[in-house]
């Protein structure tokens, strides 16, 4: 492989496998915390992204950037899916992000004399990254032309005997 292989790449999948890859590096850092003063004393500590249902957002994320990578460096070992790989990167994108998303803004956060809590700039750089790699995969399937899988093209098929 040459190392000018992934300049050459379609635009859509250079930025889904670098947000997916840049998602998995800005979820070790800094994504929950609390900071305070105490007699003129300030404390901090935060907690990565690797909690709760983030949890099964990050996998959903790091599972569509894999199958984005096979598609590109290994598509003749892909294996049969029931739907399009395509399809599969933009919804396990979509999903992950949206659970990503929806968890963050739903963790408790305010201030009390001096003490505050609540999402810190990892969460906002993860959502960031993780929305860029939703809207390149949607643009990715949305220029691939493939039927969506609710899409049957005509009458179904008879059962089988």
């Amino acid at each position: 492989m040459d190392q000018n292989d992934i300049k050459n790449l379609p635009r859509n999948d250079q930025m889904i496998l670098g947000a997916g890859v840049l998602a998995f590096i800005a979820s070790f850092l800094p994504y929950y915390g609390a900071s305070g003063s105490f007699f003129g004393h300030h404390e901090s500590t935060s907690t990565s992204a690797w909690h709760s249902w983030n949890v099964l957002a990050l996998l959903l994320i790091l599972a569509a950037t894999v199958i984005a990578a096979v598609l590109v460096f290994a598509a003749a070992s892909m294996p049969k899916l029931p739907v399009s790989p395509t399809f599969a990167v933009a919804a396990l994108a979509a999903v992950g992000t949206l659970i990503l998303i929806i968890r963050s803004f739903t963790l408790d956060h305010g201030k009390i004399a001096g003490f505050s809590y609540g999402l810190r700039w990892g969460a906002y750089v993860l959502m960031i990254l993780c929305v860029v790699q939703t809207v390149f995969a949607a643009m990715k399937l949305r220029d691939s032309g493939e039927a969506m899988p609710w899409e049957s093209g005509g009458t179904p098929a008879p059962p089988s005997a």
